[in-house]
Formats: structure tokens, C-alpha cells, sequence
């Protein structure tokens, strides 16, 4: 049964707004490092290189350099080892799972009444993004409890509490309206230090199709453009615990109106029925879950130039994404007392979980490439990108329930500044690599600082006289950011991010 809490004679119920943020912007605007083995053991640095399948998610003209008909398989093993420090505690969780990477085919023809051109067809199926991860924080609280913050936003919101926050606390019993001074109190003892652990769980992915022309004028240069259709699936669980493992929290009433405690904080005429049960507080574990599915459409197109044998240059261009997405989602809160730990008290909102559709257009892109080739037995590739990420964009048909997010994303974010270098050496039949991808924060930095993602890449190929051959690499993915729990408390923790992908693939020219 749902609290009613009367304020002044009004009727106050909480409000149910499930908002989509800046983040979910950013988030589906920066690739990873995905593509076949090749593709990812040079860092991606392929802008100018070519001749590799994953070329059509990046550069179509690269695919203008085959010369036979190819289909390719990629795939792999992801793991994350990320770290969570707070109050100097480090906290750390490992996860894996498969990965997929890269599937394609490729034919092409030649020119008519021109042998020295050709005609090139590919059709693509990369992973571009892979969400897969686990974080956790956890440390005693210092003063900075959930319920503190929740208190601070109820006492200080008037008429009203939000469903999927504050109001999730009043429904289990943390907190209660003292009505004789007209504000929020609360059965948790804000200045008691008690567990507290956040754990963060993604996973999913974005799978790009790709349906991609190429074509090669007599070998100097090359043209090429790719349809995207990119499908995005993303799944988010935030889940926040404090338990009192001191058992610090006690509470009895001596009437119907007066009590004892062991709080430091004590709260403030608490109503007898039903909180005379409780004895106090002994734990909560809060739950924000949300998951998006959907589909987009880009462009890309793109061009390399071949100066001589030794330096070929590219460049390309990426249309903005727009994605059409769908949101399911929830949050709970599930309260445990001391006077009743078999029946803990359970809340969600919404009661049948909610529904939202949306659109976000990410940013287009641009890339500036270069490749040095030397006879045949070494390959260089570099690679710059930018994405304004100041031009991303949320919209649904109200046209007022993004206008101050996406005043937000132009205000707060900058333009991003990519990086990819690779070097590929042909020790025939075997093939050995090295790259590096720095991918630039949406705040501007390179190299360092928060939210920027550094990539660093091994991998080796075999051909076969059979025109059959495998790829395989290893690459680390380093990261860093800062992470706040609360809207109202200082609570800041640093996360440290890192991935490690294995991967192979398996191809045929014919």
C-alpha cells in the first residue's frame, strides 16, 4: 500500500519522471576498438592502409585496394578488471564474456574498358561499441549516506518528492514526515558511519551492418561509401547497499510518543505504529535499472589518394547518427529493520516497470589519414579523427522534455581529438603487429586526464598457400574517471577502468 503524506492540507504524491540524460549521448557516440584482428592489432590506424574489411565502418575507400574477393570471421574473449576507490579504500571485479568483432564479405570487378580500375561490393556486420563491465565501490560511510541526500532534497522540495528517489525511501519506512515541524526525518542515522558499496553492471553492445561501394581509378586513388545501419543494445544496473554491521541504529518506544535510541542523529516524532516495530535500522539496497534497444542510420564515404609507392593519404567523413531508441526501466529501494529482518520493506517504481521512446542524433566525424608503405615488407598507418561532441542531440515528440539537456551537452562538453598508429611488418607467411588508439575525452583532453581511452595492441597473422589465413591479437584498454554518488553530498569516488579483448579471425581470399 502506497504512503499518502499531507502537507498543509495538500496532497503531495511522488512524481514520475525517468529522464534521459547528456550521458546517453556521449555513450553511443565513442566507438571502441573493434574490427577484425588485423584492423585492431595496427590500433585502427587503417584510414590509409585499406584493404581490410573493417575499413567500411571507418573509411569505405580502404576497401577500393582489394584486389581478390574476401569473407572474414572475428571474435573473441572480453574481460574487465576495473577498480573502485573511495575514501582510499580500492574495491575490484572481474568480468568476461564473448565478444564478437567482425564479419564480412567482399567481391569486386573490373572496370569496363578500363583494366587498371575496379569495381568493389561489401557487405559488413562490425561491433563498434562493447558495454561490458563491472565497477564497485565500497567503503563506511562519512556522512554520506543515501538517505541523507534523500533527505536533503525532500526537506527542500516543498509539495513534492520524487517517485524513483526520495519517495522510494518514505514507501519503505526510511523516511517519515514529522508534521509537527513540517519536514522529513528518518530512521537511518545520518551520522553513524555504516557499509556502503555501489556496484555498476553494463553489458551490450552496438552491431553495425554495413553496405559498402568501392572504387579503384587506375590505382592512385580511391573512392568509397558505406550505408550504416547500426543496432544498439545497453543494459544498466546501479545498485547501492549501506548495511549497519556495527548494529549502531537501535531504537525502542516507551509510549506512543516518546522512545530511546542509540542515534547520534536522532530523528524527530517518529509516528508510533508502524515504526514501534522496527527497533531500528539495519539495512537498504537501492536499484536504478534501465535498458535501451534500437536501431540507427549514417553515412560515411571516404577517399585515399596513392602519391607514390611509398605514401598513400585519406580522408573521411561521417554523417551524425540518428538513433531511434527505446527505454525500458525501473528503480526500487528494499529496507531491512531490526525489529523485522524476515519482512524487509520493498517499494518499485513504476509498479510494472516504464516505457520511454526517444531519439539521439550523435555527432558526425572527420579523419585525416596517412600511410607510409615500404616494398612491401612494412606498413605505417596514422590516423586523426574529431567528433564535436558539443553537437549531440536528444529529442522525443515534446519538444520541451530535452531542451535543457541538449543545452547542457553544448555548454559542457567539447570537441574530441582521436588518435591511431599502427605498424604492420610481412615476415612472409607470418605477419606481425603493433598499434596504439588514443581516444580523446569529450571534454577535450588527449592522452591523459579523465575519460580519455588509451588502447594498446599485439597481434600476429599466418597466410597459408591456400589463400586461408588467421589473426590473432591482444588488446589492453586503460581509462579513468570520476564518479559522484549523490546530488546533494560531496561523495566523489575514482574509477579505473580496465579491459583486455583476445581475439582472432579467420578469413579466405578467392
Amino acid at each position: 500500500m502506497k504512503r499518502i503524506i499531507f502537507l498543509s492540507g495538500l496532497l503531495t504524491l511522488g512524481l514520475s519522471a525517468h529522464s534521459q540524460n547528456d550521458v546517453d549521448a556521449i555513450r553511443y557516440s565513442r566507438y571502441g576498438t573493434n574490427g577484425t584482428s588485423r584492423f585492431m592489432g595496427l590500433g585502427g590506424a587503417f584510414g590509409a592502409i585499406g584493404a581490410d574489411l573493417s575499413c567500411a565502418a571507418y573509411n569505405p575507400a580502404g576497401l577500393a585496394l582489394y584486389r581478390k574477393g574476401e569473407i572474414t570471421f572475428s571474435g573473441g574473449l572480453r574481460t574487465t578488471n576495473n577498480e573502485g576507490i573511495i575514501n582510499s579504500k580500492s574495491s575490484s571485479i572481474s568480468n568476461a564474456g564473448f565478444a564478437f568483432n567482425n564479419f564480412g564479405i567482399l567481391g569486386g570487378w573490373e572496370a569496363k574498358n578500363d583494366k587498371e580500375s575496379r569495381n568493389i561490393i561489401s557487405f559488413t556486420n562490425s561491433q563498434t561499441q562493447n558495454f561490458l563491465g563491472k565497477t564497485r565501490m565500497s567503503s563506511y560511510t562519512n556522512n554520506s549516506s543515501i538517505v541523507k541526500d534523500m533527505l536533503n532534497i525532500a526537506n527542500s522540495s516543498g509539495t513534492s518528492l520524487n517517485s524513483f528517489y526520495e519517495d522510494l525511501g518514505y514507501q519503505t519506512y526510511l523516511l517519515d514526515y514529522d508534521s509537527i515541524n513540517n519536514k522529513y526525518t528518518s530512521l537511518v542515522d545520518t551520522k553513524r558511519s555504516v557499509k556502503q558499496t555501489r556496484d555498476l553492471v553494463t553489458s551490450g553492445r552496438t552491431n553495425e551492418l554495413n553496405f559498402s561501394y568501392a572504387y579503384a581509378y587506375k590505382d592512385e586513388f580511391y573512392f568509397g561509401v558505406s550505408l550504416g545501419l547500426p543496432r544498439v543494445e545497453y543494459t544498466s544496473t546501479t545498485t547501492h547497499s549501506e548495511v549497519d554491521d556495527k548494529d549502531s541504529m537501535r531504537i525502542n518506544f516507551t509510549s506512543t510518543s516518546t522512545y530511546t535510541s542509540t542515534y547520534l542523529n536522532e530523528p524527530t516524532n517518529l509516528h508510533y505504529d508502524p515504526y514501534y516495530k522496527f527497533r531500528g535500522f539495519n539495512s537498504l539496497t537501492y536499484t536504478e535499472y534501465f535498458k535501451t534497444k534500437g536501431s540507427g542510420i549514417n553515412l560515411k564515404i571516404g577517399g585515399i589518394a596513392r602519391v607514390n609507392d611509398n605514401l598513400r593519404l585519406g580522408l573521411y567523413y561521417h554523417t551524425p547518427t540518428i538513433y531511434t531508441l527505446k527505454d525500458e526501466y525501473y528503480n526500487s529501494m528494499s529496507a531491512v529493520f531490526d525489529g523485522d529482518l524476515t519482512n524487509p520493506k520493498n517499494w518499485k517504481d513504476p509498479k510494472d516497470g516504464g516505457y520511454f521512446n526517444y531519439t539521439i542524433v550523435t555527432p558526425s566525424r572527420i579523419s585525416a589519414n596517412a600511410a607510409i608503405i615500404v616494398a612491401k615488407i612494412a606498413a605505417i598507418g596514422i590516423d586523426y579523427e574529431m567528433v564535436n561532441y558539443k553537437n549531440a542531440s536528444l529529442s522525443s515528440g515534446t519538444v520541451a522534455d530535452f531542451a535543457g539537456v541538449n543545452a547542457v551537452i553544448k555548454n559542457k562538453y567539447s570537441p574530441g581529438h582521436n588518435i591511431r598508429i599502427g605498424t604492420e611488418l610481412n615476415m612472409k607467411p607470418v605477419m606481425l603487429r603493433l598499434g596504439y588508439n588514443m581516444q580523446g575525452s569529450p571534454f577535450g583532453d588527449v592522452f591523459t586526464g579523465s575519460f580519455v581511452r588509451n588502447s594498446f595492441s599485439v597481434g600476429a597473422g599466418f597466410r597459408t598457400k591456400n589463400n586461408l589465413y588467421f589473426d590473432f591479437v591482444w588488446v589492453k584498454t586503460l581509462s579513468n574517471e570520476d564518479y559522484y554518488f549523490f546530488n546533494t553530498i560531496e561523495q566523489k569516488a575514482n574509477i579505473k577502468y580496465n579491459a583486455t579483448n583476445v581475439s582472432a579471425t579467420v578469413g579466405i581470399k578467392f
